[in-house]
């Protein structure tokens, strides 16, 4: 069996290539006419910042030539120029900012489209991806995909084309005002410190890469654990998994401290490249004062054009870093939004029309991998009927709901709805006409209203105390001192089994489907409350087709038909008196259950 961390290791990510054309819709969407000129002017903006920041030496130069004249200095040529100087350095402050404003809004909705596409497609992968993946692991893809994005958007713009530009324009500019030699040297000393950063870099990946899949690891194990906060506490396993956390983050400080000391070794390599340029280029510049080819403003102009260059470039080996460290992470979020589901509408597939809600299995058979389920179950649900599926665990009960809902296709045979195959209509209009309460609740961290009224979006106070007295949860709800408002925890945390489930019946029934599905739905209910909510849903049971898959025999006496499922397959079926004269699998299960009460 598979670790974690070979699961995260192994998945698929991106070519940076494939990543910034995926990247490319999102930054320029189709028909959107105000992306574009944001970007042309954002650009022109960094046009405009990189012509100022190139002359602006000159005058500071100007000014060092001006003040070394001593007592014969023109004042008022010395204040235009220093005034100059001053509005050069401001007018770069503002077109930088102007073009960071401009962009902003590029950025900030390429993040969000694809951010919010990653999330959408979650939802719209099969069961079996969700099952084989840890929630947390995918969380953080997404969110250090999106945060990705901004980054290499920001920085690529607005740092690495800069830099190129100011690097080629000082280039072409010190070859014609001091010579070929101060051009060669700086750009060398640059592409130099390019080429160094780039091959140091990618030996840092692989570095990089175990870290995030140790960071991802720990956090899966701690959400994993806080989400089975319960199960923790039954099993008084804090000692477990305060072991367990410890290590997944020893695996992470260990990669941390390594990634660290690989970063220390970049650092000290671009020093030491910068240094000897700076080395190169002022000795070259003091050899032309002594000359008296330059003067000592020129002196200025030249060290002052390297510092500049200096900064951005001590920058630059941070930022592609980031950038490279980006497209890997935006590789792996745009490598699940391009994972295929399972399940998918035909292009010919209709909408399903439901009017009696009649469903029927055709030689239905099912595979999980290589363990059979199903063997080929055959059954027929009529419209208004309520249809009970028992057996013993492992029989195939609750796959049935699955199938009905099309979590899953069948790997043989068919499956209708009035008459209607399940593969030729859209997955959207089957589960609107299929209310399912399932046999573990799961609540969201919201209100208990919120959670009532997620059946049906907008509904009104009304319905929702209407089916809360259906299911028997007004009283409980009326006694809370914030009502409908009280806040349910993290998966319902705060609420009991029996109360959750009631709260989903609820929620259930303001979605007023056409087919209903109870798995195991009252099996944290006590008798009494059972009852009451039988009595609810037999009102319901003429104009609804119910299927109800259940433990405890007691709860299904009154069915139409009982089908009793062994091993894959319908063993009996029929009312529960007829079973029972039957003697059959259905009568011995009622005698073990009855005994059991006794």
């Amino acid at each position: 069996m598979k670790s974690a961390e070979a699961i995260s290791s192994n998945e698929k990510i991106l070519t940076p290539l494939r990543t910034l054309k995926e990247l490319l819709r999102f930054v320029i969407p189709v028909g959107n006419k105000e992306m574009p000129i944001r970007i042309i002017l954002a650009f022109i903006f960094l046009f405009l910042a990189t012509l100022v920041s190139v002359y602006t030496p000159f005058l500071y130069g100007k000014a060092v030539d001006l003040v070394s004249q001593g007592k014969s200095v023109n004042i008022n040529l010395l204040w235009v120029v220093i005034g100059s100087y001053a509005l050069a350095r401001l007018g770069q402050v503002f077109f930088d900012e102007a073009k960071e404003f401009v962009f902003a809004r590029v950025a900030q909705k390429a993040v969000r489209g694809a951010a919010v596409q990653a999330f959408k497609h979650m939802h719209s992968l099969s069961l079996t991806f969700h099952l084989n993946r840890q929630t947390g692991g995918l969380t953080r893809a997404i969110d250090r995909g999106a945060k990705g994005i901004e980054f290499l958007l920001r920085f690529t713009a607005f740092e690495i084309v800069p830099v190129l530009v100011e690097l080629i324009t000082v280039g072409i500019v010190l070859w014609i005002t001091f010579g070929f030699m101060y051009a060669a040297v700086t750009v060398s000393t640059v592409l130099i410190y390019i080429f160094y950063t780039i091959k140091v870099t990618e030996w840092r990946i692989a570095i990089r890469r175990k870290m995030n899949v140790a960071d991802e690891n720990a956090s899966t194990k701690a959400i994993d654990s806080l989400l089975n906060y319960e199960t923790v506490k039954y099993f008084n396993a804090e000692t477990v998994e305060a072991n367990r956390y410890d290590l997944a983050m020893k695996q992470y400080e260990d990669s941390a401290v390594k990634a660290r000391a690989s970063l220390s070794i970049v650092n000290i390599g671009q020093g030491g490249i910068i240094a000897f340029g700076l080395f190169v280029i002022m000795g070259m510049a003091g050899e032309d004062i002594a000359n008296g080819k330059m003067s000592i403003g020129d002196f200025v102009v030249v060290n002052t054009f390297l510092l500049q260059l200096y900064l951005p470039l001590n920058f630059l080996g941070f930022v592609y870093r980031e950038i490279r460290q980006s497209l890997l992470d935006m590789g792996r979020m745009f490598a699940l939004v391009d994972q295929k589901p399972d399940i998918l509408d035909k292009k010919e597939a209709k909408i399903l029309k439901v009017e009696g809600g009649r469903i029927e299995f055709k030689n239905v058979k099912f595979s999980f991998g290589k363990r059979l389920i199903l063997k080929g179950v055959n059954f027929i649900v009529e419209p208004g009927q309520k249809v009970a599926i028992v057996g013993p665990t492992g029989a195939g009960k609750s796959t049935i709901s699955k199938l009905i809902f099309r979590f899953y296709d069948p790997s043989s045979g068919d499956i209708l709805i009035d008459n209607q195959s399940l593969r030729d209509v859209t997955q959207s209009s089957l589960r609107s006409n299929i209310g399912v309460v399932p046999q573990d609740t799961v609540m969201f961290n919201d209100t208990i209203g919120y959670n009532i009224s997620y059946g049906k979006p907008g509904t009104s106070i009304n319905e929702i105390n209407k089916v809360a007295k259906l299911s028997s949860i007004d009283k409980f709800i009326q006694n809370l001192d914030m009502g409908y408002d009280t806040m349910v925890g993290e998966r319902g945390l705060k609420l009991s089994g029996g109360e959750k489930q009631r709260i989903a019946i609820a929620r259930a029934l303001l979605k007023n489907p056409k087919i209903f599905i109870f798995d195991e739905a009252t099996s944290a209910l006590d008798t009494k409350t059972e009852k009451l909510i039988e009595k609810s849903l037999k009102k319901l049971a003429n104009k609804n087709t119910t299927l109800v898959i259940a433990h405890r025999l007691s709860t299904i006496i009154d069915s139409d038909k009982i089908i009793v499922l062994s091993d894959g397959m319908v063993a009996e079926e029929g009312t529960h008196s007829y079973l029972l004269k039957s003697k059959g699998l259905y009568a011995e299960m009622w005698m073990r259950q009855q005994e059991g009460i006794n």
